[in-house]
């Protein structure tokens, strides 16, 4: 990989780290222990993320299960899982809570696809304000005389062409997603 890229592309796959973070959040109908590892509890004074506090596992395609570490915060637990608002009811089995998973409604299908756009187009904004700072950088740099201006149209065409292909990376990632939300 060309040198100048290395910056621009550790800040893209960041982006693109975060945007297959956020998708996989998004339920398609079976469980994942994704859809709930994130969640914030309020254990031991702080903030911590469920998949911290306990094991998250799926035995069977419409549960997930949450072993719980210490039995004192179980409580707070469910109560965070309410208040994510994920549409799941979770029920108190001593250190055990079960996640059934319900079955999607083709209403819900519609918002979580939309929700899906949204978060593929924030990661499209996000990877194009980083072409741009460093287009805005580079173009500086040349104005200072650090390089002249065929360095300056070389690097941007490389860069273009990185922006091409993880933003082609951001739509076939939709596009999986997209079907897995459609398949009933």
């Amino acid at each position: 990989m060309d040198p100048v890229l290395t910056e621009p592309n550790a800040k893209i796959d960041a982006v693109l780290h975060h945007f297959k973070v956020e998708i996989s959040a998004i339920r398609a109908g079976r469980a994942n222990p994704s859809l709930v590892e994130n969640v914030s509890v309020e254990a031991y004074g702080s903030k911590m993320k469920l998949n911290e506090v306990g094991n998250i596992s799926a035995p069977q395609p419409t549960l997930l299960t949450i072993q719980v570490w210490d039995a004192t915060i179980l409580d707070k637990v469910i109560k965070a899982i309410q208040e994510a608002n994920l549409g799941l009811n979770p029920s108190n089995e001593g250190t055990l809570i079960r996640l059934p998973i319900p079955p999607l409604t083709a209403e819900r299908r519609e918002e979580f696809i939309k929700l899906l756009h949204k978060k593929a187009e924030d990661a499209h904004v996000s990877i194009r304000q980083i072409r741009q700072d460093f287009r805005n950088a580079w173009k500086k740099e040349s104005e200072e005389g650090k390089f002249g201006e065929d360095e300056f149209f070389r690097r941007e065409k490389v860069l273009q062409e990185l922006i091409d292909k993880k933003i082609q990376e951001i739509e076939d990632l939709k596009k999986v997603k997209e079907e897995e939300l459609t398949q009933i």
